[in-house]
């Protein structure tokens, strides 16, 4: 997985979500349920947009 990697280049991905799907808590607490809080949520972000895309042929 390219997360894995020790050094990659990053792009920035602004994007503004719906406040009532209240994604930054839910991500929030994903994390700690699952151990993940070392990571950035925006790795965690890009796995979940990465396999959205990749299962729709992308």
């Amino acid at each position: 997985m390219i997360l894995n990697q020790r050094i990659i280049t990053r792009e920035s991905l602004d994007s503004s979500v719906p406040a009532a799907l209240k994604l930054k808590k839910r991500l929030k607490r994903f994390a700690l349920d699952n151990e993940l809080d070392h990571l950035p949520i925006g790795d965690i972000v890009s796995v979940a947009l990465d396999e959205w895309l990749t299962a729709r042929g992308f």
